[in-house]
This record gives C-alpha cells, sequence and structure tokens, in this order.
C-alpha cells in the first residue's frame, strides 16, 4: 500500500487567494509498452492556486494529457503524491476518484462531450443529476447558467442546432454547474473558428475575473498569451513556470 502522506487542509472550494488548492510532488506517470517503460511524467513537483489562470503548454507527446488525467483525477501517479485541497487523492480506487471529480473539478473538451439526444438546458444538469440534485433546483441552477453563457433563449435546442461555439457555451455551463474549485479546459477553442474560439476565450477571463480557477491545456502560443501563468513541458518535466521565474 503506498505510503500516505499528510497536507494542511483546505477546502478547495472556499480557499483563499495564495493557498495552495492543488499540490504535485514528485509525480511521475509511467506506461509499459510491450518491452519498453515510458516515462511520461517525470517528477513533477507543482502548485496551483485559488484564483490562478493557467495554461500547461508544449508539443504533443510532452506529458500534457498526461498531466491533465494527473489533475482531473482521471488517472493516478505511478510515483509522488497529488493533493486536492489538502487530501491525498494519488490512491484512491475509481469510485472514490469518480465522486472527486463530480464535487470538485469541471471539464471543458475540444469535443464537447456533449449528450445529443439531450436539450442544452438537460446538458447542463447531468452533473446535478449524479450529484442528487433535486429536479427543481437543477433546473434552475441550468437556466441561470446557460443565460450566462448566452444561451438562454436556446434552452430547448438540440447540440445539432447549436453551432460549434454554442455547443463548447454548453460544455462551460456544465463545466461551472457544481461549482467546481479548479476548471480544466483541454485545447477548448481546437474544432473552433477564431472568431467563436476568441469568445470562448473572453468567457474563460471573465470567469478568471470572477474568482475562478482555470487551466487550460494548449499546444496553442496565442491562448498561452493570455494567461498570467503559463507552465511549458518538455520530455514530461516542468522546463519553466512563470510562477517560479517570479518568485
Amino acid at each position: 500500500m503506498p505510503e500516505t502522506q499528510s497536507a494542511p487542509s483546505v477546502d478547495p472550494s472556499s480557499a483563499k487567494v495564495g493557498d495552495p488548492v492543488i499540490e504535485l510532488r514528485g509525480v511521475e506517470k509511467h506506461y509499459q509498452m510491450g518491452s519498453v517503460l515510458v516515462k511520461a511524467l517525470r517528477g513533477v513537483d507543482l502548485k496551483i492556486f485559488a484564483g490562478d489562470y493557467i495554461s500547461i503548454l508544449g508539443p504533443s507527446g510532452c506529458g500534457k494529457s498526461t498531466m491533465l488525467n494527473i489533475l482531473g483525477c482521471l488517472d493516478q501517479p505511478s510515483v509522488g503524491h497529488y493533493f486536492l485541497g489538502g487530501q491525498d487523492v494519488s490512491h484512491l480506487s475509481d469510485d472514490d476518484l469518480s465522486q472527486v471529480r463530480g464535487k470538485k473539478l469541471g471539464f471543458i473538451f475540444q469535443s464537447y462531450n456533449l449528450i445529443q439526444q439531450l436539450s442544452v438546458v438537460e446538458n447542463i444538469e447531468v452533473p446535478l443529476y449524479y450529484q442528487g440534485v433535486s429536479e427543481k433546483e437543477s433546473r434552475e441552477i441550468a437556466v441561470e447558467l446557460a443565460t450566462k453563457v448566452g444561451l438562454g433563449k436556446r434552452l430547448d435546442h438540440k447540440p445539432t442546432e447549436l453551432s460549434g461555439g454554442q455547443q463548447q457555451r454548453v460544455a462551460i455551463a456544465r463545466a461551472l454547474s457544481n461549482d467546481p474549485a479548479v476548471i480544466f479546459a483541454d485545447e477548448a477553442t481546437g474544432n473552433l473558428d477564431s472568431k467563436s474560439g476568441g469568445d470562448i476565450l473572453e468567457i474563460f477571463d471573465q470567469l478568471n475575473a470572477d474568482g475562478k480557477t482555470l487551466v487550460m491545456i494548449t499546444h496553442d502560443e496565442g491562448m498561452a498569451d493570455r494567461t498570467p501563468r503559463v507552465i511549458r513541458l518538455k520530455d514530461g518535466q516542468i522546463a519553466f513556470d512563470t510562477y517560479s521565474e517570479t518568485k
């Protein structure tokens, strides 16, 4: 059984600016590819603070997706520890990790990942259903969030009736539905034209201005330029971190 470490307990939903909401200590991720052991992450140390607006940048194969999977509790580190709000989540079971994701994290993906048979408002309600929120409260939250992202007049539309930019707005509203401590955006503008992509980034800017912690995974230098903190990955390691460089 992996050794359990302790860290000061921090409620990620109420952490003050400056508190580490996320901390990685010596994290490595290994994959066995036939007879070859691939080290996708190599001894990563990282702190993410409440209110951070971060781009994790790098070329294909640098470890960005693996980093997202670890930070998003979609996978476990092979070595090292991951603290989320002071809780060591490094070696939780899949069921426990699912609970952590549902309560504390939000995700926005390049491909939107909407349920085609559901309307805008129903897609936004999905995470709330799994959290046991009442139907009445779920609908109120979903309508409020749809309106916030500019879709108040499209509540009953299905994804096939929306543009790519509008579908991504639904995904943003869905990611906000559980009031997450951290929102992860994985190449969120990759399928959009420049105008729609710019509109989505403006929403991200406003969410951060409202106090949300956002982490964008990207290979786009232009996207990274707009975030106050940039982390560059190379060969599974942090090659550069704006935060470290300014401390």
